[in-house]
Parts: structure tokens; C-alpha cells; sequence
């Protein structure tokens, strides 16, 4: 009897159907779903059994064995995606596989928890922003729809995702209170609040909770956390939520709007801290701004007094070389947080769990972007005072390679203060470019520089210099963008909201 009452819900809820007449006219109103998610504390009994007096009956969970069964009796699943961030390659290629895992993790539940699964996830914030990919995953859907006889979904990163595949009962949208998207693309939609800034999450998800009920079923998954922390502070709410739940539209109350704290914005301050030593570098080796005109102003004339010995602050270079160091990674570390969001980074540490802890990936990158500027001017050094005979001391191939640097500390500085406030992204993603530019062509003018002092044909000293450094970028360049098992996972990465 059991098993026939939750075939009965499955199907009353979720009928699959074309794109156009997705969930119509099946009568079953608007739902609210709880998400419990692997790495969150628990609600208590207490709370859910709180919820499910409101009239919520769903838990989107990955784990149902985690909640005590006698809470289980009151809701149904939404069997959460332990397939997390999947690519095309890795759905191409290990597509059997994947539903494997999926059928494993439906039937290594009892059958008493089986009966209480509405639907089962196939995969969580995966690569769905190509019709490759959605292709393989209808596919895929509906080999395990067919093993499981229960319908399919799966959890997007998107808030509008490029279609819906008809093999999947539905697909779990996400919804980003932070960029508040304007139309509802599905009728079941994950509910992100913006952590930042509370009253704007009520706000969008009372937005969200009556934008819903332009569908005849829907469900908006909200995080538990947030909704129990919102109804302790907020108990009216618990009203307006049945009121949604019997179709009507809702009017809920907005916490009081507080400022934001005053807090030491620590990307400024180290960006008034390179400067601030390259002020007293000055004021101790005040040869510093006169060299760094002659190269940038009279250049030939640099670099004959250079080969000529006369080198006046020889620790200009070495200061030049840290601060770059310091501003590639202080630029890695803004760059991320403004092009990589929350997900971006939990796919992040997921693809790299030995190198990055979770919450700290921008200062990992900090430490990345310093070390890899570090080890290249190392290597770029050396690389120019080993195959040239003219240069007699390392300080001098320093010299030669190190003055362009100066410039992007600058632009380095420009891109993170466009950061700061919000500046339009194609000035920013155009000096991020620009910077690795002079990064790149700092090491090429320096070695054309030190072929002129050779007396003999400087073609082979050419040719294992620029020629080889522009090979082995380009070559490295062309790896990256051509290798899927690469090149895929950054892009999902990137792409996720």
C-alpha cells in the first residue's frame, strides 16, 4: 500500500512531458522543498517536524539515512547528486559508470526509504551550458529512469539552462539571490541566499516564492540553514509560508536594513604597502627613478650603461622582481573572486582537493600567483646571463629583464582598484591581459637587448631565446585549450554563477 501511495505522489507531482506543457494542468500546487546539504548541520526533529506543519512535505537531501526515520515518515526526497561537477569528457566517457553510482546510492537505501524518494538526481551543477552535453545526459536519464522506474533530475549551476531535455522530469534551476534573475526559467528553482546581505534575501525569495506560482506545480528548494535561522528571527514568516503553499501571493516582512560594517579593505591596504616600499627604496637609492626613466625614455642608452658596468642600485632589481611577485599574486587573488563565484570555487577544490581548502582558495591562489612569478623571473634571469658572454654579472641580466615589470606593478594597481568599485569588465579582463603582456614581452626585450652587445651573429642566441620562449608559451597555451580533461573542468569552473 505504501509503495502504491508514493507511485501515486511521484506521478501526481512530477509528469514528465514536453518542454511546452512541462508540469501543466497536473493540479498539485506550489511546494517548498528543504535542502540538507553533505557538509551541513543537521535541523533538528524539532524543526523539521515544525516545517511539515506548515504544509512542506519535501527534503532534498543526498543522504537520507542521516535523518532519523521517524522524521522520514513525513516527507518525501529529492535524492540529491553525489555526481558532482561533471564535465562532457567525463559524461562521455564514464557515462555507465555515473549511473552506476546513481542506481548504487537509490538501492543501498532501505526500502522503507526508497518508498519516500520522489526523484532521483543525476548529477549537481555539471557542465550544462552545451547542447553536447545535455544531449549525453538525456541519455543518460533515461537509462536510469528505466532502471529506476522514479523520475529523473538534475541539480544546474543556471539559472537559465540552454534546454530541457525531455527524458528528465525536471530540472532543479539555481537561483542566485545576489544577481536576482528576473524571470523563472523552471518551476523548480534552488533558492541561494545572499549571505551578505539578509534583507535581500527575503526580499528575492519573495520574489521567488510568487514568481512560482505562475506554474500550476512547482517547488522552490531553499537551504536549511538559512530557513530555520530566517523563521527564528523572522516567525511571521511561518504564516506566509502555508499561505504560499494554499497558492496565494505573499507579502513578507522585511528585516530592518542595517549598513555595512566598517572593515579594513585588506586589498587596498596592500596595494598603498608595494608602494609605500617602492617610496622608500627611492629614498634610499635615489638613483631609482632616474634609471627607471633612462630605460623606459632613453633605452639604447640604458642598456650601453648597463653592459659598461655601470649598474648604481643594484638592489633595484631585486625589488622589482618581489613586488611583481607579490602584485601577480595579489592580482591572481582579486582576479578569482571577481570571475570565479561560491560554486566556481567548491568545483575548484573538488577538482583539486590536495591543493586547495575550501574558504580558502583566493589566498591559495595569492601563494600560487606569487610562487609561479617568482619561479619565472628566477628562471628567466638566469636564463639570459647563461647564453650571453657579454654579461659578465647576474645583477646585469637582472637589470635587463626586471624595468618592464615596473610597469605592471602599475597595472596591476589599476585592475584591482577597477575591482574594488565595481568598474565595466572589459576595461578589467583588458588590463589582466595587458598585464601578462609585459609579463611576457619583459623577458623577449631583455634578451633582444643583451643580442646586440654580441659581436658574432646573434641567431642562435636568438632562437634559444625569444624563439624558444614563444614556443614553449604558445606551445603551453595551445595544451591547455586542447586538452579536455584540462581544459573542461576550468571552463566549468568559470562558467559556474
Amino acid at each position: 500500500m505504501q509503495l502504491l501511495l508514493s507511485l501515486l505522489f511521484y506521478w501526481l507531482i512530477f509528469i514528465p512531458g514536453t518542454t511546452s506543457d512541462y508540469y501543466e494542468n497536473n493540479g498539485n500546487g506550489n511546494r517548498i522543498a528543504i535542502h540538507i546539504g553533505s557538509a551541513d548541520t543537521l535541523p533538528t526533529n524539532e524543526q523539521l517536524q515544525f516545517a511539515n506543519s506548515l504544509g512542506i512535505d519535501l527534503i532534498e537531501i543526498a543522504d537520507p539515512t542521516r535523518l532519523h526515520s521517524a522524521v522520514l515518515q513525513d516527507f518525501y526526497i529529492l535524492l540529491s547528486s553525489r555526481n558532482k561537477f561533471i564535465t562532457k569528457r567525463e559524461l562521455s566517457e564514464e557515462k555507465s559508470a555515473l549511473i552506476n553510482r546513481t542506481e548504487q546510492n537509490y538501492r543501498g537505501l532501505s526500502t522503507a526509504v526508497r518508498d519516500r524518494v520522489a526523484a532521483v538526481s543525476i548529477a549537481k551543477y555539471p557542465a550544462d551550458f552545451t547542447e553536447d552535453f545535455l544531449r549525453q545526459l538525456s541519455i543518460a536519464a533515461d537509462s536510469l529512469s528505466r532502471k529506476l522506474n522514479k523520475p529523473i533530475y538534475y541539480q544546474s549551476g543556471l539559472s537559465n539552462p540552454l534546454s530541457f531535455p525531455q527524458t528528465l522530469g525536471f530540472i532543479s534551476v539555481y537561483y542566485d539571490a545576489k544577481d536576482s534573475p528576473e524571470n523563472l526559467t523552471s518551476p523548480v528553482v534552488f533558492f541561494s541566499p545572499d549571505i551578505e546581505n539578509h534583507r535581500n534575501s527575503v526580499q528575492n525569495f519573495e520574489e521567488v516564492l510568487n514568481n512560482s506560482l505562475g506554474y500550476e506545480t512547482s517547488i522552490v528548494i531553499v537551504p536549511s540553514h538559512w530557513f530555520f535561522d530566517t523563521l527564528e528571527h523572522q516567525p511571521d514568516i511561518a504564516l506566509l509560508i502555508s499561505a504560499h503553499l494554499n497558492g496565494e501571493l505573499v507579502n513578507l516582512p522585511l528585516p530592518a536594513e542595517t549598513l555595512p560594517g566598517m572593515e579594513a579593505n585588506w586589498q587596498i591596504i596592500l596595494l598603498f604597502s608595494l608602494f609605500a616600499v617602492l617610496i622608500l627604496h627611492y629614498k634610499y637609492q635615489p638613483f631609482f627613478l632616474s634609471f627607471a626613466a633612462r630605460y623606459y625614455f632613453n633605452h639604447s642608452f640604458f642598456v650601453a650603461d648597463l653592459f659598461e658596468g655601470r649598474v648604481r642600485s643594484k638592489s633595484s632589481g631585486l625589488v622589482i622582481i618581489i613586488l611583481h611577485a607579490v602584485a601577480t599574486g595579489h592580482l591572481f587573488h582579486v582576479l578569482s573572486g571577481y570571475l570565479i563565484s561560491f560554486n566556481g570555487f567548491s568545483a575548484l577544490t573538488f577538482y583539486l582537493p590536495q591543493l586547495f581548502l575550501a574558504g580558502y582558495e583566493q589566498f591559495i591562489l595569492f601563494i600560487a600567483g606569487f610562487l609561479l612569478a617568482l619561479s619565472t623571473h628566477v628562471i628567466s634571469i638566469f636564463w639570459i646571463f647563461i647564453l650571453n658572454k657579454k654579461i659578465s654579472q647576474i645583477v646585469q641580466a637582472m637589470h635587463l629583464y626586471c624595468w618592464p615589470l615596473l610597469l605592471n606593478i602599475l597595472i596591476a594597481a589599476f585592475a584591482v582598484v577597477f575591482i574594488e568599485i565595481g568598474y565595466g569588465s572589459a576595461v578589467i579582463l583588458t588590463l589582466s591581459a595587458l598585464f601578462f603582456v609585459v609579463w611576457f614581452m619583459s623577458f623577449n626585450i631583455a634578451a633582444i637587448d643583451g643580442s646586440r652587445q654580441l659581436e658574432k651573429n646573434p641567431v642562435w642566441y636568438l632562437t634559444f631565446t625569444v624563439i624558444l620562449h614563444a614556443v614553449l608559451i604558445v606551445a603551453t597555451v595551445v595544451f591547455l585549450l586542447f586538452t579536455p580533461w584540462l581544459m573542461e573542468p576550468v571552463q566549468l569552473i568559470f562558467s559556474l554563477p
